[in-house]
């Protein structure tokens, strides 16, 4: 049987959730801050959801492709949200990066939990 996640459950889905409404603020609000360097938003996206999905990886070891149709699923939400203001704009590439980074997080998320059910006493 496969050892137990590094994370408790609940406490996962707490914070994970928690998560979800700081991308949600962070998507929706008028001038956010990026980095000072070419494409930053982009780069942003893709830290953002590969932190997102890797956290649910490491939350609901067993459910990887939900997690990861789960948060590319939510980038694509929040682009379609920030169409639908005035201050915002929609952006197929910003969905691409929600969606690389968010395999990213899967894949980093799945080797910390391979190192870890191999290591752990």
């Amino acid at each position: 049987m496969n050892k137990p996640s590094p994370v408790r459950r609940d406490l996962g889905i707490a914070l994970g959730v928690l998560y979800l409404l700081v991308i949600a603020y962070g998507s929706l609000m008028h001038n956010p801050p990026s980095l000072d360097v070419p494409e930053g938003d982009k780069w942003q996206h893709l830290a953002g959801y590969a932190v997102l999905a890797g956290w649910w990886v490491l939350t609901l070891p067993h459910h990887r492709l939900a997690v990861w149709l789960g948060a590319a699923g939510y980038g694509v939400l929040m682009e379609c949200l920030q169409g639908l203001t005035d201050y915002r704009s929609f952006d197929v590439l910003d969905m691409l990066a929600n969606g690389t980074g968010a395999l990213l997080g899967l894949a980093g998320a799945s080797l910390l939990l391979a190192w870890y059910r191999r290591h752990k006493p």
